[in-house]
């Protein structure tokens, strides 16, 4: 099995399927973007970034692409359309995504629409 020659073996399914589509990814998109990437969600939980809708309205302008390589939380206001992805978010940081007329897109759909990782902006890593 792939994920054996982690350095830790990876017992969440879900980072556990990241890993294995940016993986398969980056053999054809950019390579350091997501072994960057990679590295990051691979970080223990307490050492994973937690960004609040709040900065990413700060952070960013309108249909911007982010990209949290941790949890989105639904703390602040955003006031502007994004497309967001996050390896974990909560239900009401989706729901305030979608009220701003934004995409929250699942991470492993994110990686398959964005593969080239161009024109990402990658918040809390």
């Amino acid at each position: 099995m792939w994920w054996l020659k982690l350095k830790r073996r990876v017992e969440n399914p879900v980072i556990r399927e990241a890993v294995k589509k940016i993986r398969t990814v980056s053999k054809t998109g950019n390579k350091n973007f997501w072994s960057n990437i990679e590295e990051m969600i691979l970080k223990p939980r307490s050492r994973r970034p937690e960004v609040n809708i709040g900065k990413i309205s700060k952070l960013t302008k309108e249909n911007d692409i982010v990209l949290v390589p941790g949890k989105l939380l639904g703390d602040g206001i955003l006031d502007h359309p994004v497309t967001v992805s996050a390896l974990f978010a909560s239900k009401s940081a989706i729901r305030k995504v979608q009220e701003a007329g934004g995409t929250y897109l699942p991470f492993t759909e994110f990686v398959d629409r964005f593969p080239d990782g161009s024109n990402v902006k990658v918040l809390g890593g």
